[in-house]
């Protein structure tokens, strides 16, 4: 017995295969397809699907403050990074060594876009990214024993395989508060790979 579409919607939402619904994806198919072209047909557009979804899961979870890619970045504005070094780091052999990037220089010169784009393209690949100013990191590690927002924020945070600190030596911290991101950095080494927006002091 032939089930009916009505059928098969209830199947695919029970499944959570909700690509596309199943008349709309029949309607587009060339007449010419085997019963195994269909279907790995309409497996592999669930499976996109799904990636897609689970990539923007993580992009949102990594709270950048503003989502950025490498292709709104004009490289041809500053001369110590190019697009070619770019594409390089997105092969991330380094994040799989746990390996560090720093990105140095003056204030506006679009240090925490390089970092974003390249922390959403890691998260595209599959890693798990936090995004955290200094100012901020900080704050967390002073109150994540008092507060349940803070721990839970550190919490997510050391679980990701990559994290993206941002303006670091943009404000002045204490000697106590060097030592809690002193501490923090130590606790990273080769567990998991950070990013670095260093404002170059002139």
């Amino acid at each position: 017995m032939n089930p009916s579409i009505s059928e098969l919607d209830s199947m695919c939402k029970a499944l959570r295969l909700d690509a596309v619904k199943p008349a709309d994806f029949l309607q587009g198919l060339p007449d010419n397809l085997s019963p195994m072209e269909i279907i790995t047909r309409f497996l592999e557009m669930q499976q996109d699907h799904k990636r897609e979804q689970a990539a923007a899961a993580r992009i949102a979870k990594a709270r950048f403050p503003r989502v950025k890619t490498f292709d709104e970045y004009d490289f041809t504005l500053q001369s110590g990074v190019t697009a070619e070094q770019m594409k390089r780091l997105c092969d991330f052999l380094w994040l799989e060594q746990a390996f560090n990037v720093m990105f140095l220089g003056a204030p506006g010169v679009g240090k925490t876009h390089l970092a974003t784009a390249l922390g959403v393209s890691a998260a595209e690949a599959g890693y798990h990214v936090a995004f955290v100013t200094l100012e901020t990191l900080i704050r967390l590690l002073k109150t994540a024993e008092i507060s349940a927002a803070s721990k839970r924020r550190m919490t997510s945070i050391n679980r990701a395989s990559l994290v993206i600190l941002d303006e670091i030596g943009f404000m002045p911290v204490s000697k106590t508060e060097a030592n809690l991101f002193f501490s923090f950095v130590s606790n990273c080494y080769e567990s998991k790979s950070l990013v670095l927006t260093v404002v170059d002091a002139p």
